[in-house]
């Protein structure tokens, strides 16, 4: 409660200092000069010189458990090295008390089908994937959080194989039962199919009206879903490959038994099909793994070295920019300042990395003394709009914006720690994307704090 007042009543001497100089400028003469205000101590002084220090680290595990969006794949470049991505999923009943077929049935497996839906992707997509899907031998628990770090165990053999060119735009055709029995022609949205081992539908299909397919704890008990991965034995070049986006809650993102049902006095058969839908209520989260041996950034992981020139941010789970100050305080340490606008602004460098898409959006956190992330105050929705804090990529300026006003002055106060700023990547459990920043030993365009403040004494 105590920094909410500091900061109210911090924005209210803005706030008069404003109509202060307002209230002079509206009194003055047209064309009179105020040389007695100019001279005032008060007035607002500006400074982008103020030394900062920017530092690469790995990443901490981030909370992937109940993402909408799946990546999958494996993709390497110049800056970042090679990363790669798989998808855990747990597919469910269509309705509970399944029964298959009836009592004068024989029912056959035509093939189970995995269906993932594209969303996007990033990376090269012209360059082929090989794709592995196991079977789980452990139940996912919804009542537990899942990080990007988790290992969930499966049984040994990949139960489907795929080797692809991925085609996220084009919409494949099928031939699928209809309610009626009879096959249609279907155009299905954009998605990768991969057939899985015959074995398992017939398991399924012996399971019909049994406890198994009664309800959906029960089936996750028999089934406990998925482990989608990549299977990268070859070397990749820089800029090769992709991580690929999957709508895990669209309705097309599902396991599909197709089956004939033999009537056994007539001899007829039927086609048909069972959907097991991986949606909301699916336990499904993403794992990321990261190899930072061939890329640039690991001079900077090596020993603790700095590297001057770039810092290295990443979503994935991947590496994180530790922004500090380290001269700031000794700066104004004999003055008492109202900081009345910090911009920290983040330029970016080309490189492999960047012709795929630079990060969207970043944002800042701190750490506390538990090595926590934590918002800090200028990022505070109840105070301010989104805008106002930035992060959002410019790209007429190629660099990326924050207003840290109330951190600056927390940290000149004492208020803040000495932990620095924590450069992120928005929504890094569901993105791929990544960004360079030009440090302060560059010789051109670099990392820099625009400053204004008023000096109080």
């Amino acid at each position: 409660m105590s920094n909410n007042f500091y900061y109210l009543s911090l924005r209210k001497v803005i706030i008069l200092s404003a109509s202060f100089f307002l209230l002079l400028s509206a009194c003055k003469k047209e064309g009179e000069l105020t040389p007695g205000f100019a001279e005032n101590t008060s007035f607002t002084f500006f400074t982008d010189s103020i030394k900062i220090n920017t530092n690469t680290r790995l990443g901490d595990s981030v909370l992937a458990d109940r993402i909408a969006t799946g990546l999958l794949g494996t993709y390497k470049d110049s800056s970042f090295g090679k990363t790669t991505s798989s998808i855990y999923v747990q597919p469910l009943l269509s309705s509970n008390f399944l029964v298959l077929g009836s009592s004068d049935e024989q029912l056959f497996v035509d093939s189970v089908i995995l269906s993932l839906s594209y969303s996007s992707w990033f990376g090269d997509t012209s360059v082929a994937q090989n794709i592995e899907v196991y079977r789980l031998d452990e139940k996912l628990d919804a009542n537990e959080s899942y990080y990007s770090s988790a290992s969930v165990s499966t049984v040994p053999m990949p139960i489907g194989i795929k080797s692809f060119v991925p085609k996220p735009t084009t919409e494949p055709v099928i031939l699928q039962p209809n309610a009626s029995g009879g096959i249609d022609t279907a155009a299905l949205i954009p998605q990768l199919r991969i057939r899985l081992d015959d074995a398992l539908g017939t398991e399924i299909l012996s399971k019909s009206g049994q406890t198994e397919l009664s309800d959906n704890e029960s089936f996750t008990t028999f089934f406990k879903g998925l482990k989608i991965t990549p299977n990268e034995q070859m070397m990749l070049n820089d800029n090769e490959k992709a991580i690929l986006y999957f709508a895990l809650t669209s309705s097309q993102t599902k396991m599909t038994v197709f089956y004939s049902a033999v009537n056994t006095i007539n001899g007829d058969t039927t086609k048909k099909l069972i959907d097991f839908p991986i949606n909301s209520s699916s336990v499904r989260f993403n794992t990321f793994e990261q190899d930072y041996s061939s890329g640039a950034v690991q001079t900077n992981l090596t020993n603790g070295v700095r590297d001057s020139i770039y810092s290295y941010t990443q979503a994935m789970a991947g590496v994180e920019t530790v922004i500090t100050f380290p001269d700031l305080k000794d700066q104004f340490q004999d003055k008492n300042i109202v900081v009345n606008k910090a911009e920290l602004v983040l330029p970016v460098a080309s490189g492999s990395y960047a012709k795929f898409g630079l990060a969207e959006t970043m944002t800042l956190a701190s750490r506390d003394a538990n090595g926590l992330l934590q918002f800090i105050p200028d990022n505070n929705p109840r105070l301010e709009s989104p805008a106002y804090f930035g992060g959002s990529y410019i790209e007429s300026e190629k660099e990326y914006r924050f207003n840290i006003a109330r951190y600056i002055q927390g940290y000149l106060n004492g208020v803040e720690n000495e932990n620095g700023l924590t450069l992120l990547i928005s929504g890094s459990a569901v993105k791929a994307q990544r960004a360079v920043i030009l440090a302060q030993g560059n010789q051109g365009r670099k990392i820099k704090l625009n400053l204004y403040y008023s000096n109080t004494q």
